[in-house]
């Protein structure tokens, strides 16, 4: 099956090549970036605690040193991985009264092959925010 697009007037035309997911993206800095989100049915208040509060990250985000740089509740956090000297920017945003969104970039990481390791790593690590702030519904 040939790949679709739509164009501006609403038209399907097959399209010339398929779409390319999950590559590596590689900004004008030369560093390469990952990207992982989820859709948590907690309030942005208790998943920002759970971000912010050393403790309780560690119970779901396991074996990783982070450095607060910057926070405002309960919107974003800033952070440095103090592994590999890479920056974490978490954007938490609500959708209603008891779900949010929450947006991991992690930058600066040094190749494309540290972008396929830490995608799947952040998809995990949000899989056990979620079960880690259920648990504590």
């Amino acid at each position: 099956m040939r790949p679709v697009r739509a164009t501006k007037t609403g038209l399907v035309v097959p399209s010339a090549k398929p779409p390319v997911f999950n590559e590596a993206v590689k900004k004008r800095s030369g560093d390469f970036a990952v990207s992982a989100s989820k859709t948590i049915n907690v309030t942005a208040a208790k998943t920002f605690a759970a971000w912010i509060d050393s403790r309780r990250r560690a119970r779901w985000l396991v074996g990783v040193k982070l450095t607060i740089r910057q926070a405002a509740a309960p919107k974003f956090v800033r952070l440095t991985c103090e592994d590999d000297d890479t920056d974490i920017s978490v954007a938490i945003t609500a959708k209603g009264r008891s779900r949010c969104v929450v947006a991991v970039d992690h930058t600066r990481l040094a190749n494309a092959q540290l972008v396929a390791e830490r995608r799947h790593c952040w998809k995990e690590m949000l899989r056990n925010l979620t079960h880690h702030l259920a648990e504590r519904a």
